[in-house]
């Protein structure tokens, strides 16, 4: 609900009738203040200075990859300092390097993806 007018119908500051927003609490959605749902799928933003731990980096990495139907990660070595990812060793196809640069490149905290993977012949 937001008010009428600047004083509604009796011209009185904070004193005017109230109307449905059509939307939500921060002004229903005007001018990008939208408030987000607990819950949904819209990421937040977390602490400026605050980085994740290159290990936890790491095993979201390796989770991703071997998780992933598309690729045999079996031959992939992935070191992470500093949020900075190297990966080394060999990978079946230019797609499969291709892809495994992609998704290490969209785990967070990942500054810098260095992709020395091979393609075996």
């Amino acid at each position: 609900m937001r008010r009428k007018g600047p004083g509604g119908p009796s011209g009185a500051r904070g004193h005017g009738e109230l109307e449905p927003s059509g939307g939500n609490a921060w002004g229903g959605g005007r001018d990008g203040l939208e408030r987000r749902m607990p819950g949904s799928s819209q990421p937040g933003t977390g602490p400026r200075l605050q980085r994740r731990s290159d290990d936890k980096i790491r095993e979201e990495i390796w989770e991703l990859l071997s998780n992933n139907a598309d690729l045999d990660a079996s031959e992939v070595e992935v070191l992470v300092e500093g949020g900075e990812v190297t990966l080394t060793g060999t990978v079946d196809s230019r797609d499969a390097r291709w892809l495994t640069e992609d998704l290490v490149t969209s785990v967070s905290g990942v500054r810098e993806v260095y992709n020395q993977l091979k393609v075996a012949r």
